[in-house]
Formats: C-alpha cells, structure tokens, sequence
C-alpha cells in the first residue's frame, strides 16, 4: 500500500512539472485557428441558426442598422465580411444575389408569402464584390434599396426579403455556413 502512495504522489509531481514546464511563455502569443472568410450579419441576431437579419435592428438612430438618405431616396443597410482566425491579409469576395434560398423556405412553407415577398431586383444594388485592405481584418459594403419603391402600396404592412452572399473568395476561404444573410426588412417599422 505503501508503494501505491509512492507512486501516486511521484505520479502528481511529474505531471505538475509537465503542466508547469509544458508550454513556453510564447504559446499565447502564437496564431491559433484557421482563417475563413464570413459575413458578421448572419450571426448578429440569429447567432447563425437561419442567417436572417432583421432590419431595422437598434434602439435609436445612433444604434439602428440602417440609415435613410433623403437625398438620393434610398435606405442604406451596411452589411460586410470579416475574417475568423488569425489572418490579417488583403482578402476579397464577390457579393451576389441568391434569391433560391428564400424560395426553398416558401417551397418548405416556413415563410408564409401573405407576408413575406422577395424584394425585387430593380428596388436595390449592391456592389459586385469586396477588396479588404491588408491588415484590415473587416470590410464593408452597402445594400442601397429605393426608399420610395420600399414605402409604396403594394409592400406596406410586408417582409421584404433579399439574400445577400459572398463567392470567389481570394486569400482565405469561405466559411460556408456563415457566407450569406437573408435581408428581412420590415417595412412598417421603417419610418
């Protein structure tokens, strides 16, 4: 028995010395992960469950996620890409439109179409793609939508949805679960 204790308590001391001398001090400094490519939006409110981003979001003008450009007419929502892992290298994407994620949900019946409606590609644009600078870990783009178009009859009291994703990443790769967001914006809530 009194062996055991022995080699027990010997047992402790290597593995305390192997846990204290194991790591250098320069392991926290070092990159850890893999660099992919995403779009913050698709986890902002849904924390990446339904990539769904609602519009407006936010407690005040200083906090929404939109801006109204009186102006020009338009409703501005920025949306962009950001970088996981260590990377801090130039990076771009191509942004595109792919609309055939909203029609499987009305195919599957989880949006209902008395008031929801693919927001139409002649009410907004986007740009064509994405270049983030080096050292730049985020870049930004802005979904420019027809503010009166928006306003008008036919999508009063509605969901007007667009999904917006990236493709041809250059430099790192896409986080494919986290590369695009359904745009939902509520146009009542829009003042």
């Amino acid at each position: 028995m009194k062996r055991v204790n022995i080699l027990i308590q010997r047992s402790m001391i290597l593995a305390a010395l192997v846990f204290f001398f194991g790591c250098t001090k320069d392991d926290a400094k070092m990159d850890y992960g893999f660099t992919k490519i995403y779009m913050p939006q698709s986890v902002i409110r849904s924390g990446g469950t339904n990539n769904q981003y609602p519009v407006p979001t936010g407690t005040d003008s200083s906090t929404w996620n939109y801006s109204i450009d009186k102006a020009k007419g338009k409703l501005n929502i920025t949306m962009g890409a950001s970088l996981s892992g260590p990377g801090v290298g130039a990076y771009g994407v191509d942004i595109k439109v792919n609309n055939d994620t909203i029609q499987k949900l009305f195919n599957a019946k989880l949006l209902d179409p008395a008031t929801n409606v693919i927001m139409p590609t002649s009410m907004f644009a986007i740009p064509a793609n994405l270049e983030v600078a080096q050292g730049k870990r985020s870049g930004f783009f802005t979904l420019s939508i027809d503010y009166a178009l928006l306003k008008s009859a036919p999508y009063r009291n509605k969901f007007l949805l667009v999904s917006i994703g990236f493709s041809n990443a250059r430099t790192y790769e896409l986080n494919a679960a986290l590369s695009s967001a359904i745009v939902v914006v509520d146009v009542s809530k829009i003042p």
